[in-house]
């Protein structure tokens, strides 16, 4: 320790007082003198006075003595070093000043190192109990700092843990709760879409988000009632709080969500436990409070919800129209997806916008056996490969820890663009292929007069069916197709130098005349003009 001790000398003889205070050098051991004095009743004014951290004093004095001077000083100063000067026939008078409290005593005749090695003694135990006074004060103000830490540590583990009331009350009032001893609601906060509206931002700015949260919440409360508020997760807050006699919870709980949407950019889903009376009943609420919060399933969020006003968790898996789930199951064998998009979203309507509508988790186990079957469809269908993304999306949505309804929606749906594209996918390779075999045969025989139904009875198809997908693969019907390969070999044949009608012939054309119009249209030239132009 530095810091300078104060030192007064109390004695009746005036040249012992000089001697001491003046012929040793007190400040180079950092100690200064504060005063003297000349008899009991002046040292007691002094040390009043001056409040010294030593006192040297005679033991026998006029008016007051030592011994009933350090009954009073230590009286009032009870830290102060009291060391007597005392010959050896007040020794029974020291030892009895040693019991009243006094330091230590110094026996006449004296040199002045034995006075400034008493005086040091002195000093180094004011100073160890300073030093130790100065931890238990920074002990005190760590622990005054630490409350908030101590108190979230212990209104967790009564959130989470039942308890007796003894355990529970067992550090209520060394941890300064500020709340009254019974009646207890827990009301528990989500930031709504959290982390997609703060997965870009800079971790200063998504703290500074979370204080102001909770900076609403608190001054909200304290409004009406006595709180305590703390973070619980990522994006959730704990309040826990007496209801008052004049608002009720809900309505509490509206102003909280108000308020964070009127000042702030984000909006809160509230759950609210009912009332409990004991400390040890806390965990009950704040299951309440989990259960209720689970219904911004329902609305995305911005919303309170209160358990009292919630349907039973317990009820039997909601069902939809077996028939719309056929009608399903022949959508996704058939890779059509638009239609498949439309029966979900009516399942989905029909299942949860009952008048009464399920708790979230029963829902989730209907979104968990409709994907399931979804699945087993497009199993009976497609390769284990090609199965790898379906099951891959069925897995997501059988261990998602946290959703809402439209994201269960879009789950499923996505499932069923997955099947649905592998299925049009092979379809559209399935079709390119039939063509391609009946072009390829068209190009083979080109001067076959063959009709629409005789290449549908290649690949075993309908004249109809064929036609249109004939069309849709290459543009063109097939009439128009095998007019242009005609076209595109009477072109080779009058380059090698053959006659109008022994191409018309060999092609299949019986009247020259047609056959010319034909090329002609194709061409825009006749053959004749056409054979000028590319041929010396």
């Amino acid at each position: 320790m530095t810091t300078e001790l104060r030192m007064c000398v109390i004695d009746d003889i005036r040249t012992v007082v000089q001697g001491i205070a003046n012929q040793i050098n007190w400040e180079t051991y950092g100690i200064c003198i504060s005063g003297t004095a000349s008899n009991g009743e002046q040292g007691i004014e002094l040390i009043q006075r001056t409040e010294p951290h030593i006192v040297l004093t005679d033991i026998r004095m006029p008016k007051i003595d030592g011994l009933e001077m350090t009954r009073q000083v230590l009286a009032m100063y009870p830290r102060t070093k009291i060391v007597f000067l005392s010959g050896y026939t007040d020794f029974e008078y020291a030892q009895e000043a040693l019991r009243l409290g006094a330091f230590d005593y110094i026996v006449k005749p004296y040199t002045p190192q034995k006075i400034i090695d008493v005086v040091l003694k002195a000093k180094q135990a004011i100073e160890e109990e300073m030093s130790e006074t100065q931890r238990y004060r920074d002990m005190e103000r760590k622990l005054r700092e630490s409350l908030p830490y101590l108190r979230q540590e212990y209104f967790q583990l009564l959130l989470q843990f039942p308890t007796t009331p003894e355990q529970a009350k067992r550090r209520w009032d060394f941890l300064q709760i500020p709340l009254e001893r019974e009646r207890f609601i827990v009301m528990l906060t989500e930031i709504d879409q959290f982390s997609e509206q703060t997965d870009t931002l800079p971790v200063q700015e998504v703290e500074l988000i979370r204080f102001t949260v909770q900076n609403i919440l608190e001054e909200t409360l304290k409004e009406h009632t006595k709180e305590f508020v703390f973070r619980d997760q990522t994006n959730r807050f704990v309040a826990i709080f007496n209801p008052p006699a004049d608002l009720n919870a809900e309505a509490i709980a509206e102003k909280c969500r108000e308020n964070v949407s009127a000042y702030s950019r984000y909006t809160l889903s509230v759950g609210l436990g009912e009332e409990v009376q004991e400390i040890h009943q806390i965990s009950y609420s704040y299951s309440q409070a989990i259960a209720a919060l689970s219904y911004n399933f329902y609305t995305g969020g911005n919303t309170v919800y209160s358990y009292r006003h919630m349907t039973p968790v317990y009820q039997p898996l909601p069902r939809y129209s077996p028939e719309k789930e056929k009608e399903l199951f022949y959508c996704l064998r058939s890779g059509n997806l638009p239609k498949a998009s439309s029966i979900v979203d009516e399942l989905f309507e029909e299942t949860v916008h009952a008048s009464t509508p399920p708790a979230p988790e029963v829902v989730k186990g209907m979104c968990d056996e409709l994907a399931f079957l979804i699945n087993r469809v497009f199993s009976e269908k497609l390769t284990r490969e090609e199965m790898e993304g379906i099951e891959r999306q069925l897995y997501h949505i059988k261990n998602l820890s946290t959703y809402k309804l439209k994201e269960l929606q879009d789950h499923i749906k996505e499932m069923c663009r997955i099947g649905c594209d592998i299925i049009q996918k092979r379809h559209v390779e399935d079709v390119n292929q039939v063509v391609e075999q009946v072009i390829a045969h068209i190009r083979q025989n080109v001067a076959s007069n063959m009709t629409v139904n005789d290449y549908a009875k290649l690949v075993y198809l309908s004249g109809s069916y064929f036609a249109n997908l004939f069309k849709k693969v290459t543009g063109m019907t097939v009439t128009q197709f095998v007019t242009a390969e005609r076209m595109e070999q009477t072109k080779a044949l009058l380059l090698e130098g053959k006659q109008v009608q022994e191409i018309a012939q060999a092609l299949g054309y019986e009247d020259r005349r047609h056959f010319s119009e034909l090329f002609k249209k194709h061409t825009g030239m006749t053959p004749s003009e056409f054979k000028q132009l590319y041929t010396k």
